[in-house]
């Protein structure tokens, strides 16, 4: 391979560090760091590969390899997607925030080109299987190190590192600094852990099932410890949504294995019965003290919503509808919910005497956040590329895959544990980072001749 190319891959695999980014100098410390490192990453990718194309290509190679690429129907639902968006973006409420976003977010319009040119030159140069298993090792690595960040960051054995409990009372023992506030890593917020560790969690899985290891005890030891390590900080996240959406992900996993596996339902219809009613009791006995206070992030069983929180996504749901229905087209704009909640303010928020929320920039959930932002063609162009990876997948298995059973369940269940967990979230840097990977993942898998596993 060209070495122009080899520096583009490097910058692409350097990229998904970003995540562990902390810039305590600026003064949103897990936000601008994390955008700017990536941003140079990708740019720099970009820059070597146009340089390639530039000097070391042949006349007809490049034409006829984007061909390819660009008439693959996930890369056009992709691609059409961020046409929309880029569209959202023109004729938005405030084109200049909904381009350029802010010091906070830096989710706008630049943003996005910079995931999207991500996806392409991930689907361009990333051709064997062996690229992609390399990807995720970077991948899991880099979660290592945002777990590592905010293990030491809780514990106190970094003085520069940002803890939950600064400004507030810190826990006698070492045991408790760990696990009694909601983990946060290096990225932030509890909230944006889970999602982002159900992506690693589906890397782990991907590598430890197709592991290459000749000692294949090693390889269970080390991929299936750090699968453990995964799920311990992700239900220290304490992130409900999260759970609802590893235990949504998981049912379909198991599902398509019995359906898949006729051999194997003596055995996983048992550990499907024996999963729910675990999951059942959890939740049955969630207030119970041996949860709530013997079970590290117990807390994350408590699904049975306060009527607050409840309550208060209802109303900034339907400040969205209402700013749905006057732009229902194109919406918005990025970064112009906060236009749109003001306008359609709800006073319920506001409780005298009471330390309430009544300003909101996202609308805590992915579906109502691009209703409002990107109208129906961004909600419908966005959700149009999960039913084409969906109808590509089962395409794929009619036809006859080598493929393992168990890699197809992965594939089935990462997007709906992703979706499912994002009826009451957003998206930020570390979870956009991680879907434009396996949509370009999944364009490997769906397109070329090459098996998974």
């Amino acid at each position: 391979m060209s070495m122009l190319l080899k520096i583009s891959k490097f910058f692409l695999y350097a990229s998904v560090f970003s995540v562990v980014i902390v810039m305590t100098s600026t003064f949103f410390p897990f936000i601008g760091g994390k955008d700017y490192f990536f941003r140079f990453s990708v740019e720099l990718a970009a820059i070597f590969f146009i340089l390639w194309l530039a000097f070391e290509t042949k006349g007809g190679e490049v034409l006829n390899r984007l061909r390819e690429v660009f008439g693959r129907p996930l890369f056009v639902a992709v691609s059409v997607f961020m046409l929309v968006v880029l569209l959202s973006t023109i004729f938005a409420y405030d084109p200049n925030a909904a381009f350029w976003s802010n010091y906070e977010r830096g989710d706008g319009g630049f943003q996005m080109l910079h995931y999207y040119t991500f996806f392409v030159l991930l689907v361009l140069l990333l051709e064997k299987k062996e690229d992609w298993r390399l990807l995720f090792k970077i991948s899991v690595f880099a979660a290592v190190l945002m777990i590592l960040y905010g293990v030491f960051a809780n514990l106190g054995w970094a003085d520069n590192f940002i803890s939950p409990y600064q400004g507030g009372k810190v826990p006698t023992t070492l045991w408790q600094r760990l696990v009694e506030a909601r983990f946060q890593g290096s990225l932030g917020n509890p909230a944006y852990v889970a999602p982002y560790l159900l992506f690693s969690l589906f890397y782990v899985a991907y590598l430890w099932f197709g592991s290459q290891f000749k000692n294949k005890r090693l390889g269970s030891l080390i991929y299936g410890g750090l699968f453990i390590v995964f799920l311990f900080f992700f239900i220290l996240s304490q992130t409900r949504g999260g759970l609802l959406g590893l235990g949504a992900g998981l049912f379909v996993f198991i599902v398509y294995l019995i359906i898949a596996i006729p051999r194997l339902r003596k055995w996983l219809i048992p550990v499907f019965v024996a999963l729910v009613l675990l999951g059942s009791s959890l939740v049955y006995f969630r207030q119970s003290d041996f949860i709530k206070k013997k079970i590290p992030g117990g807390r994350i069983f408590d699904i049975a919503f306060s009527e607050q929180t409840v309550n208060t996504r209802l109303w900034t749901w339907g400040s969205a509808w209402n700013g749905f229905k006057e732009r229902p087209v194109l919406g918005w704009g990025l970064e112009n919910f906060s236009a749109v909640f003001d306008k359609y303010f709800d006073p319920r928020h506001f409780v005298p005497g009471k330390n309430t929320e009544t300003w909101f920039d996202r609308a805590h959930s992915l579906f109502f956040d691009y209703l409002a932002e990107t109208g129906i063609l961004g909600l419908l162009s966005y959700l149009g590329i999960f039913v084409v990876f969906f109808i590509s997948l089962f395409s794929k298995i009619i036809k006859g895959t080598k493929t393992s059973p168990i890699m197809i369940a992965l594939l089935f269940s990462l997007p709906v544990a992703y979706l499912v967990q994002g009826a009451a979230i957003f998206d930020v840097l570390p979870i956009y980072i991680n879907l434009f990977l396996f949509f370009a993942f999944s364009y490997h898998f769906l397109y070329t001749n090459e098996t998974t596993n």
